[in-house]
């Protein structure tokens, strides 16, 4: 008998010689977390009872997730325990995962008397009984001896940040420890940022964790190296406006690169903690954004995406465009910090400019627009060429037009959910010094984030508007990074603070202090 996944590799390889497109069924999940008490140390036993109803929430949604056919499904960063831990009481949750580059491990199928493996093995049949290749995030302890290794921590292990993947066997086929690290004290950062792919009948896939997307390595390196197409992305990501709202930065980042993304986050709204989505080089095909604290509130997301066997990434910026000599570089109209960066601002101030333009260092950024901007609100298009500082070091070229918070321009860059102006079209370029560069448009529905897809073109370093923007403009940005003049590890790990992961240069951190979260 020919087994479904026989089939879909020879359907596969049929279409390739026939020139036809190829889709799989992609599957993301936004898990609404189950906390266990991190307060003290338990035991082996009631770390696995403390975990089981995230486990039983991964087995219904995998069900759900095989009656709809799907071929891969993504499960969030911290899903399984959670984050906030002190490394010692973390350590009772944590299994040895082997390098499946050396060893070949099931563990549904293996005996039932190996140890401390009872996470794996329900993952692992969690793939197998739902025919799927599934992607997971568990903590990795790997013994090592103080004798022998002079980086081993002093209580004889190293604990890691991991990403696992099974196949539909539920055969361990790839693993992969989080090098870069934010606020998680109870995990170590591995020597070397790996380029961990895994390959399928549907497509070489890469995989990385949450504030890895920041750096070169591997998130760079896997598409550009590696020629891979299609990343799966665990993640636990507060949002962070004006730029790093997690459905804004994954879809851009799939779009600049030219990938399909696989992003699953975990749903905590009341910590900001929410937005998942299932990208692809032209825009989103599904995504999730629910701030609304309730129980609940989690959620599947399926789609049907074109199998990528390469990424499609947008190189170079464009030339052509006119330069203007409106203002010189470093000159403004007024400075105001977006992200905990100072920028350089011009305000908005008709509904149809021909250009403006803002310099700050060696960027200057263009801007064209017709909008209808409504009494009350205030725009700027903003300029910022330098090293982000903030809590890890990492250099960032942005332009952005963005909806200031109110009518000061001090409140311009301070995070808004609040807009009532629609543009008819929108243009940004800048004389960018990078090719990694990223495009984002974000839209408010009377306080909610939404995407603009139907509507967003990028080519070329430009961002532009296909079509009218139909709802309220917050902001519209091409984000870049200049990984080369980056300084520092580009982490964050404060010293003697209990640690939780917000996972990506969260904007308003101190208002999420460990004493909330614990």
């Amino acid at each position: 008998m020919v087994s479904r996944w026989t089939y879909i590799t020879l359907t596969m390889l049929l279409c390739v010689e026939l020139g036809e497109s190829r889709t799989f069924r992609a599957a993301v999940l936004e898990h609404a977390l189950h906390l266990p008490n991190r307060s003290f140390v338990v035991s082996r036993q009631q770390a696995l009872a403390y975990a089981e109803p995230n486990l039983v929430e991964f087995e219904r949604e995998a069900a759900t997730a095989r009656a709809q056919n799907v071929d891969i499904l993504v499960t969030p960063e911290d899903g399984i325990y959670g984050m906030g831990y002190k490394r010692a009481v973390l350590r009772p949750y944590l299994e040895t995962i082997p390098d499946p580059k050396h060893v070949t491990w099931n563990p549904c199928t293996a005996s039932a008397h190996i140890p401390n493996v009872d996470v794996q093995r329900r993952l692992s049949c969690i793939a197998r009984d739902n025919d799927l290749y599934l992607v997971a995030n568990y903590g990795d302890m790997q013994p090592c001896s103080i004798l022998t290794d002079s980086n081993c921590p002093s209580d004889g292990h190293y604990q890691y940040n991991t990403d696992i993947v099974f196949d539909p066997n539920g055969t361990l086929i790839a693993r992969y420890h989080k090098k870069h690290l934010f606020f998680e004290d109870q995990f170590d950062e591995p020597a070397e940022a790996e380029n961990i792919v895994f390959e399928t009948p549907f497509g070489k896939f890469g995989v990385f964790t949450c504030f890895d997307i920041m750096f070169d390595k591997p998130a760079i390196s896997l598409i550009q190296d590696l020629g891979v197409g299609n990343i799966v992305f665990p993640t636990a990501w507060m949002d962070a406006l004006p730029f790093l709202a997690a459905v804004e930065f994954h879809s851009a980042f799939a779009m600049g690169m030219g990938v399909n993304f696989l992003a699953a986050n975990i749903h905590r709204p009341e910590y900001r903690f929410h937005g998942s989505g299932i990208y692809t080089s032209d825009g989103a095909a599904v995504y999730y954004y629910n701030d609304t604290v309730s129980p609940g509130g989690g959620k599947l997301l399926v789609a049907d995406i074109q199998v990528l066997d390469k990424p499609t990434r947008r190189l170079g910026n464009d030339q052509t465009k006119p330069v203007s000599s409106m203002l010189s570089v470093d000159q403004y109209e007024f400075k105001s910090y977006a992200f905990n960066d100072l920028f350089n601002f011009v305000s908005l101030r008709d509904s149809n400019v021909d250009e403006i333009k803002v310099c700050h260092n060696a960027l200057c950024c263009h801007a064209k627009y017709t909008a209808d901007i409504h009494e009350g609100d205030t725009y700027a298009v903003g300029a910022f060429d330098g090293l982000h500082t903030y809590e890890g070091q990492y250099y960032l070229q942005i332009c952005t037009v963005l909806k200031c918070a109110n009518s000061s321009f001090s409140s311009c860059g301070s995070p808004t959910l609040d807009a009532r102006s629609v543009f008819s079209s929108i243009n940004i370029w800048g004389t960018f010094s990078t090719p990694y560069v990223f495009p984002e448009v974000l839209m408010s529905d009377k306080g909610s984030l939404v995407l603009a897809q139907t509507q967003l073109s990028f080519k070329n370093g430009t961002l532009d508007t296909r079509n009218p923007l139909d709802l309220p403009l917050l902001s519209a940005t091409v984000f870049g990074r200049k990984y080369s003049l980056d300084d520092g590890h580009g982490y964050y790990t404060p010293s003697g603070s209990n640690s939780h992961d917000s996972c990506v240069l969260a904007l308003f951190l101190s208002l999420v202090s460990m004493k909330l979260l614990l």
